[in-house]
């Protein structure tokens, strides 16, 4: 949170990505926006006690953040993502995912970088690009201490 304000200040996330023996490339060069998404799964069930009201159960999800931002050459994480470009299959995993939250609680594990967008736009301003990352099955949480 931002000092005094009691408002959540999003700049407070920390992203990182973690491949085989390559030290941690940390997210946030560039990085103008993530979206943060559960893609869930739900069934709706109408029972009879229900009154012909359903109840929904989450069946499954896919829990990804979508970045937006400017291109910035020699940040590692964005040279390895934009490098994926033109990847396919393993090539596009990553061994760990790891989202930090301002208070200190984290999310990792094993994902997947998806819907690369190379940089483009107008002639006058900064080449904007974006990507996905998507965990691969659920994430490990670990509250913070």
């Amino acid at each position: 949170m931002a000092k005094g304000t009691g408002f959540l200040m999003n700049y407070g996330y920390k992203f990182a990505i973690k491949k085989g023996t390559q030290a941690e490339m940390k997210i946030g060069a560039g990085v103008t926006g993530v979206d943060p998404d559960n893609n869930e799964e739900t069934e709706d069930t109408y029972y009879y006690d229900g009154a012909g009201s359903a109840t929904t159960d989450v069946t499954g999800f896919k829990m990804s953040y979508a970045f937006e931002g400017h291109r910035k050459y020699g940040d590692a994480a964005q040279d390895y993502i934009m490098g994926l470009a033109n990847k396919t299959g393993p090539d596009r995993k990553v061994d760990d995912f790891i989202v930090t939250e301002p208070n200190g609680d984290k999310w990792n594990g094993p994902a997947t970088i998806s819907d690369i967008k190379l940089p483009g736009g107008d002639a006058n301003s900064k080449g904007e690009i974006e990507w996905t990352i998507s965990y691969d099955g659920a994430p490990t949480f670990t509250a913070a201490v």
